[in-house]
């Protein structure tokens, strides 16, 4: 019985379906294998759907196996060749390539490359270092926290005893080390001498390097990154011929003609500098400042020929990277206490919305469960239902934002997206980018954070601890988690107008001269002269809100700034495009010298595809405005046929737009740097006084509680006088204290108030 029940099981089920399915699927990859040859499995491999990225590893493995360099895996050699084997080929062959890059290295090194590990070698250095003119500095460090990561090593290149040396000081390698204290006390001479001039890449982090090791470097006269944006803004745009950075590795080939490769690509990812052996540490680092003093004298001499540019770098730019130094090693104090408890509300806030949405859009959803409120593909049809009108997209900004007055989900739906997104960046994030080191918030302040020169904040682009934040971009609700030390208050001073002022100065407008003069608001002149009716008419309304008459002025002003299309200027004036075309025709026909000025403007660029800022202090290169426009015939804008002659236009347009704002706003961006120069020397001379930050058209001082009337008369005077547009634009500033950000009293106020409370 047992023997016979276990025959008809047997027959019933001799293999699993998917077993059977496997082993049909081997024997027909062995007969593929067997009857395909290479070059077919390349054609097939070659032409599948790959990325670009992976489509140049496959054609590297190819040419190598072609080379005789590499061949196929032994185990694999009797199956099909897979698109997967040769990738674990190009890995192979990436390791082999890593490791004869590396022989070649040491067995390569320049004669004039040295090592420096005796007492007796640092003396010798430190003697020819004083020597020099002008030395390239770099150093290396166990990461990029300038607070907690230390020194592991230094490299200079001397031009004119045409060495380049490493001196290692924290190297895990058995051979002895000169200790960095030792390092820095005999070569503080050098460091702290201001007329020996220093170049650097990236000058801001290793000047806060040698202080993290109570050192300095003084004379820094040149950083190849800083001015390279100078010469080339868009070198971040491939699209414009960039190489996409502008990391020293990433500029050496294109404009020395020199390979060089990363740390990564050469050491690994998670490879700290220290474990590097001495011999590979000297080659690496040395090439660097041998590198950067090259590519110093490469981008001096061409800034030589555009002597403006050069004047303006040496004498704005270059300092300012102390100033900056300075400002992020302040740092930020936090009141947790603040950030938990209006976390929690907004935790709140966010669930009672969350509820109200789901039960309006519960019936326009299709799905069995919950709708999503983070899913674009359930969200969107349902919204699209639920208010009668199909979204295109779930875009915040340009389709949600314009509805947002006439459907109340929508502004429900807006609102519990900016209330998750506080919490979770600012709220929940935020407290947890505590420097271990120092206690304090730190944020990176990039001085060439926009093409135009305008600064951004965030964190160091190689930055792997997520303690960064971006300062700057701080919303309202969350300012006053940022707080004054006790004893000190933040004072903030704005550019109060900066660019429409920037503007009247530039264009000579009359109109908005008088405003500046008259100390009138712009806008409402800009209105009273168009609509031809009393200036305090198209001001303000009775109850202080603005006029329509006003906000017609400041959207038009902005969309013209900030190079926004006819499109969406109709849609913030809710015209149609040929009205908002039309209006905007009119209202600068009305001012006649600003109306030229932006015609030439284009004009400029169209002929030589950049414009200038204030006193031709730096470019903004736009090479698209040089194109000559694709004629497409009248009725064909919607032809497939003119794709790429839209596409073609559209890139000139956008150059276009984009002229006087890049005028504008570089010119504003040099306002502000010089005015931070000038406010950080001011801070230097009192104690306790620093800058805290710049934020967008406002700086803000921390200073002693105890300040007086006069030191902020001599602030009002550094925002006023430290960079004049010209004798016809005065300056404007408003000026604010504040015991927590974005909570602040106008200054005379804080005075009359400690004046009543003594």
């Amino acid at each position: 019985m047992d023997l016979t029940l276990n025959i008809q099981l047997n027959l019933r089920n001799p293999t699993s379906d998917t077993e059977t399915s496997e082993r049909v699927k081997a024997a027909g990859n062995r007969k593929k294998a067997a009857t395909e040859t290479i070059e077919e499995a390349w054609a097939r491999i070659l032409t599948m759907k790959n990325s670009d990225a992976d489509q140049a590893k496959l054609y590297e493995v190819k040419a190598a196996m072609q080379a005789g360099t590499i061949g196929r895996f032994p185990a694999d050699a009797s199956k099909r060749f897979s698109k997967a084997e040769a990738l674990r080929m190009h890995r192979e062959l990436a390791e082999r390539q890593r490791e004869e890059t590396l022989r070649r290295m040491v067995e390569e090194t320049p004669d004039n490359y040295e090592l420096i590990l005796t007492r007796e070698q640092l003396v010798d250095l430190s003697a020819h270092l004083m020597a020099e003119d002008i030395v390239a500095v770099d150093t290396e460090t166990t990461g990029v926290d300038v607070y907690t990561d230390v020194i592991v090593g230094m490299s200079f290149s001397l031009p004119n005893a045409d060495r380049h040396v490493y001196i290692p000081v924290d190297h895990s390698a058995e051979t002895p080390q000169l200790s960095l204290e030792y390092v820095l006390n005999t070569l503080r001479p050098f460091l702290q001498h201001e007329a020996i001039g220093k170049v650097l890449h990236n000058a801001m982090f290793d000047i806060a390097m040698f202080r993290r090791h109570g050192s300095d470097l003084k004379g820094v006269v040149w950083d190849t990154m800083t001015s390279m944006h100078l010469l080339n803004e868009n070198e971040n745009d491939r699209a414009l011929g960039g190489v996409g950075s502008f990391k020293l590795k990433d500029l050496a080939p294109k404009y020395l003609g020199v390979a060089s490769d990363t740390f990564d690509a050469l050491f690994g990812k998670n490879a700290q500098f220290r474990e590097v052996p001495l011999d590979l540490a000297l080659v690496y680092a040395a090439k660097d400042t041998h590198l950067t003093w090259r590519l110093y004298q490469f981008q001096r001499e061409h800034m030589a020929k555009m002597p403006t540019i050069l004047e303006y770098y040496q004498s704005v730019e270059v300092p300012l990277l102390y100033v900056i130094v300075d400002l992020e090693a302040n740092g930020y104090i936090l009141d947790l206490d603040f950030a938990k408890e209006y976390g929690e509300q907004l935790h709140k806030r966010a669930k009672e919305l969350s509820a109200e949405l789901i039960a309006t859009l519960t019936p326009y959803h299709d799905g069995e469960d919950l709708i999503n409120l983070n899913s674009t593909q359930q969200m969107r049809p349902a919204l699209s239902k639920a208010i009668g009108k199909e979204l295109p997209n779930m875009d915040a900004k340009k389709t949600l934002k314009p509805l947002k007055g006439e459907h109340d989900v929508i502004a429900k739906l807006l609102e519990y997206k900016n209330i998750t997104k506080l919490s979770s960046t600012y709220i929940d994030a935020l407290p947890l980018k505590q420097n271990p080191t120092t206690k304090r918030w730190h944020s990176r302040f990039n001085p060439m954070g926009t093409v135009t020169g305008r600064f951004s904040s965030g964190k160091d682009e190689e930055d792997k601890t997520d303690q960064g934040f971006n300062a700057q971009n701080q919303p309202q609700e969350a300012r006053p988690m940022f707080v004054a030390p006790p004893g000190k208050v933040l004072v903030g001073a704005d550019f109060k107008a900066q660019e429409i002022r920037c503007v009247a100065y530039l264009s000579g407008e009359p109109v908005l001269i008088d405003a500046f003069l008259e100390e009138r608001d712009p806008y409402a002149m800009m209105a009273s002269n168009f609509y031809k009716r009393p200036y305090e008419e198209v001001n303000k309304n009775p109850d202080g809100s603005d006029t329509k008459e006003r906000k017609q002025m400041k959207v038009v002003w902005l969309a013209t700034l900030y190079g926004m299309s006819d499109y969406s200027l109709a849609e913030m004036l809710g015209v149609s495009k040929k009205e908002a075309t039309e209006f905007k025709g009119e209202l600068f026909g009305s001012m006649p010298k600003l109306s030229a000025w932006l015609a030439a403007n284009d004009e400029f660029a169209k002929k030589h595809g950049f414009v200038w800022a204030d006193k031709q202090a730096r470019k903004r290169r736009v090479p698209d405005a040089k194109l000559k426009r694709k004629h497409i015939p009248y009725g064909k804008w919607n032809d497939p046929k003119y794709e790429d002659a839209k596409k073609h236009n559209s890139r000139i347009g956008r150059a276009l737009r984009q002229t006087t704002n890049a005028r504008v706003q570089g010119s504003s961006s040099i306002q502000t740097k010089v005015t931070m120069i000038r406010a950080h020397e001011y801070c230097v001379k009192k104690p306790g006084w620093s800058l805290w930050a710049t934020v967008h058209d406002e700086l803000i001082f921390e200073v002693p509680e105890d300040f007086t009337r006069e030191e902020a008369q001599d602030i009002r005077n550094i925002m006023l006088n430290s960079y004049r547009w010209g004798d016809d634009v005065p300056n404007g500033t408003d000026i604010e204290v504040m015991r927590r950000w974005g909570e602040g009293i106008p200054v005379e106020e804080w005075f009359k108030s400690k004046e009543e409370s003594e």
